[in-house]
């Protein structure tokens, strides 16, 4: 063992190499490789696709809730919109039912765009979905989503 290796075990570390933090950012950055070119001709960032993406899945949200559903830090996504904003791929509009809260909306070039590229990323997943074999990559979705499910429980915060 190196003495990198056994100052982590001695911390009761194991190694990095069967972490899972480690391992979900290795899996998310295999999939980004192959999605990158789609992104980068679409000419969104992967935070703006997902943006994109949730709100044509659930339609007007709060930024609060958009964030919560694209994974991403509020203060992020007000300044990720604004750029969104600025070419035309959603709107910012006043909640009638709270006129303090604002909702996003997509439009109908956020839709196109989307309609555009949908096609490039579901042959991507389904490339990795068929390298990895269908049935354990549905196992794999079913055991993600069950760990999130469970998030925060045990340690009791």
């Amino acid at each position: 063992m190196s003495g990198g290796a056994t100052a982590a075990a001695g911390m009761g570390l194991g190694p990095t190499s069967r972490s899972l933090p480690i391992a979900l950012i290795r899996a998310r950055e295999t999939l980004l490789r192959e999605l990158r070119p789609m992104l980068a001709e679409a000419g969104v960032s992967e935070p703006q696709w997902r943006i994109l993406r949730v709100l044509i899945e659930r339609g007007p949200c709060s930024v609060q809730a958009l964030a919560e559903a694209a994974c991403l830090q509020p203060a992020s996504v007000s300044r990720i919109l604004q750029s969104m904003v600025e070419r035309g791929l959603v709107e910012r509009v006043q909640d009638r039912a709270n006129r303090r809260r604002q909702v996003v909306t997509v439009t109908g070039a956020g839709r196109a765009l989307v309609a555009r590229f949908a096609p490039v990323s579901r042959q991507v997943t389904q490339g990795f979905a068929e390298r990895f074999g269908p049935e354990r990559y549905q196992q794999l979705t079913t055991l993600l989503e069950a760990f999130i499910s469970v998030g925060g429980r045990a340690s009791g915060r």
